[in-house]
């Protein structure tokens, strides 16, 4: 089992425990019970109590709903010693990083990718390398990062991918880090199934969240499913950094989790389709197959002079309509920018509008060339 860069968690647990002998002398709060009474009464049956600070791996309620919902998606058998509560996707992506990791090491992140993960690794003094969704090739790594779906680009790991890259990151004794916070929006295709005996192995974490599957990122509560040994080890060095996460928002992400598993797809698919035949109007975009998950098109300028950035400038200068850059993910990706589809339909259909409008207005681009509509289309073809 892969073992942590600090030492912080064993005198972490040496002092939990001493303070659960002490017993706790935390305040209770009338306000704080009346917030907690105030959610949906599905969260209310959880009973966390609000006069104690949060346990620090999470509330045992909340980890036993996350256990049977990674259970469901991926044909797991993990339970609540297998998951650590975070305050979102973020903290648990830099909670591992922290633990893992010395300055000098080097990590292997699949590119493209958004672009604080860099930011966590390097500012811990990490050296970051590009990686490949296919596990075999890479050069060793103290870690690997991948995502799936992937974002800016969508794209799901194929079955067996995960277990390659697991078994390549047991062998260099190092730590396979999965970022799945869009893996209930996977429109084309299926979700891939998991091994157990490699999560156990201990070389495995899997980072998710309820910011994306069930649109509620103002919640901040994500969560890290790996071995109970490893769990452990991150629970400790939390407990150093940070209380756990608010009551309020575990009680919330509690209900959340008893809505219906991938219940946005048919929506999410509607408004991946609203996007295909706007984008099919436009010659700005080289032609791009519809992302197999997530709820971004990662597209590519058909002018290489244009320059990502100059582009989404006048873009959102002139239609208010917001593109993000590709050097915004990764280096080099300058012909590249980001369009999200996440927004309800209406908002998509005023959106593409605007952008059609300006090319039909003969408008010049950002390296010289037009921003024009296909000429075999029509722009009521945008419009469901």
């Amino acid at each position: 089992m892969i073992t942590p860069c600090r030492r912080w968690h064993e005198l972490s647990l040496i002092e939990r425990q001493a303070r659960a002998a002490q017993g706790s002398g935390d305040p209770t709060w009338d306000l704080a019970e009346a917030l907690l009474h105030g959610l949906p009464t599905s969260a209310g049956r959880v009973g966390f109590r609000a006069g104690n600070y949060p346990d620090p791996r999470g509330e045992p309620e909340l980890r036993r709903r996350i256990a049977a919902r990674e259970n469901a998606k991926y044909g797991l058998s993990v339970d609540e010693d297998h998951i650590v509560v975070t305050h979102g996707a973020t903290e648990a992506l830099f909670l591992l990083a922290h633990t893992f990791l010395d300055p000098g090491d080097r990590v292997a992140v699949q590119a493209p990718s958004v672009l604080f993960y860099r930011d966590i690794l390097e500012n811990l003094g990490a050296v970051v390398v590009p990686l490949d969704a296919e596990p075999d090739g890479a050069a060793p790594a103290r870690m690997r990062w991948v995502h799936s779906p992937s974002n800016p680009d969508g794209l799901v790991l194929a079955d067996g991918a995960m277990a390659g890259h697991a078994e390549a990151a047991g062998a260099d004794d190092a730590l396979l880090l999965v970022d799945q916070v869009y893996d209930e929006l996977i429109v084309g295709g299926e979700r891939p199934r998991e091994n157990q005996a490699l999560l156990d192995a201990g070389h495995v974490a899997k980072v998710n969240s309820v910011s994306k599957s069930f649109g509620c990122p103002g919640i901040r509560v994500g969560w890290i499913t790996t071995a109970p040994a490893v769990a452990r080890m991150l629970t400790g060095v939390a407990e150093r950094l940070r209380m756990g996460p608010s009551l309020v928002a575990q009680r919330a992400a509690a209900a959340l989790l008893e809505q219906p598993l991938d219940g946005n797809l048919p929506m999410l698919a509607e408004r991946r389709a609203v996007a295909v035949r706007a984008l099919s109007l436009l010659d700005v975009f080289e032609p791009a197959a519809p992302p197999a998950g997530g709820l971004c098109f990662w597209l590519k300028l058909t002018d290489p002079t244009a320059g990502a950035r100059r582009f989404c400038d006048r873009t959102l200068a002139e239609t208010g309509v917001r593109l993000m850059p590709g050097p915004g993910f990764w280096r080099g990706t300058d012909d590249r920018v980001r369009l999200a589809f996440g927004a309800a339909p209406e908002y998509l259909d005023a959106a593409f509008g605007r952008l059609h409008r300006l090319a039909d207005s003969g408008a010049t681009g950002a390296g010289g060339r037009g921003i024009r509509s296909r000429p075999d289309r029509s722009l009521r073809q945008v419009s469901r």
